[in-house]
């Protein structure tokens, strides 16, 4: 029997991705009756709650990681992973190959590709070879007071950890002295914003939505909305098609500043932390189309299609757990997704 089953990586608290992909693969026929898995090292995740199963696994940096990985997609029927951090791109890329001798779609870039946008001064380079509005950057070595304020960020960070805007150049020493990858840029005004995207197999963008990052903590959109921008879409539209053009297909999230004269800021080669509000956006459109590719189907569309002023307000749910058996969530998990005893189906 063809796998039918979808597998997100380092997914433990992406209860809202869970859901919605459930919905996803009742559209999909290559995917209908399959279930979504969620794999995290935590024994406890809040989406064991909500997925279809839930599997145990090393930590992403663990010798044994992608070995396991390629161990549950065999036994489980798994037919497309998703993996929705960077650092886990990062560690998948190469072994792309391997996951699909045994039937999985990997939902990830190239090695290159994925390096290429994580390195902060090999993606300078490509903005300033393709001409897109980028912030001036600097090395440590090049700062000098005038500068300043500059905003500091690691070269190949995660989550926004050690990014942080430097006043003066005492800061930019002691910024450095916990962080000596940091690179300097100026200090750019304006909204914040990302755009998840989709680029289809033949290389053309089908999925296209601009979001304010209204509220952030720690690198994730907590709170967000969509837009419609004319600027932003034509900064964001030559972004994707300069990395078209370089082999990148599937999602994306492009990141930039907004404003009269919008300017870029990175692209993330996956799902943004927001994708869910661009996924209802696009009624259902942008995760449809991963899956869709994923089974060696055609995805279409036009990425002016979305509806604009849709808010995303993200909120705490709670899991209770007696040991490592939960025994209540608030808000409460949806039918079919419990065993008969009540209990989230858990497999690993």
């Amino acid at each position: 029997m063809m796998a039918s089953n979808v597998l997100v990586t380092c997914g433990g608290t992406a209860v809202g991705l869970v859901l919605q992909l459930q919905g996803t693969l009742r559209g999909v026929p290559a995917l209908r009756g399959g279930g979504v898995f969620v794999a995290d090292q935590a024994p406890t995740p809040p989406a064991a709650s909500f997925a279809d199963a839930t599997f145990v696994v090393p930590p992403v940096e663990h010798h044994a990681y992608v070995d396991h990985l390629l161990d549950l997609c065999r036994r489980h029927a798994v037919r497309v992973l998703i993996p929705i951090m960077d650092i886990d791109l990062e560690r998948l890329a190469p072994h792309r190959c391997r996951f699909a001798d045994d039937a999985t779609t990997v939902v990830c870039p190239p090695p290159g590709l994925v390096e290429l946008c994580l390195d902060k001064r090999l993606f300078e380079a490509f903005a300033r070879n393709e001409g897109l509005a980028y912030p001036a950057t600097y090395g440590a070595d090049a700062l000098v007071p005038e500068m300043f304020p500059v905003f500091a960020k690691r070269r190949r960070g995660f989550g926004s950890i050690g990014a942080a805007i430097c006043r003066s150049p005492g800061e930019a020493q002691a910024a450095l002295a916990r962080y000596p990858d940091l690179i300097f840029q100026e200090v750019i005004a304006g909204p914040e914003l990302s755009v998840d995207a989709y680029i289809s197999a033949q290389g053309r963008c089908t999925v296209r939505v601009p979001r304010v990052r209204d509220k952030v903590i720690g690198g994730e959109a907590q709170q967000s909305h969509t837009v419609r921008s004319a600027p932003v879409a034509r900064l964001a539209d030559r972004t994707i098609e300069a990395l078209a053009r370089r082999g990148l297909r599937g999602p994306l999230n492009v990141q930039l500043f907004g404003g009269d004269r919008p300017t870029l800021v990175e692209v993330n080669t996956r799902l943004g932390s927001g994708c869910v509000l661009s996924n209802v956006a696009t009624d259902g459109r942008l995760f449809r189309s991963i899956v869709q590719e994923a089974c060696r189907d055609t995805s279409t569309g036009d990425p002016d299609d979305y509806r604009a002023s849709l808010y995303l307000c993200r909120y705490l749910g709670d899991v209770i757990h007696d040991g490592a058996r939960p025994v209540a969530s608030f808000p409460p998990p949806p039918k079919g997704v419990h065993d008969d005893s009540g209990r989230p189906v858990r497999s690993g």
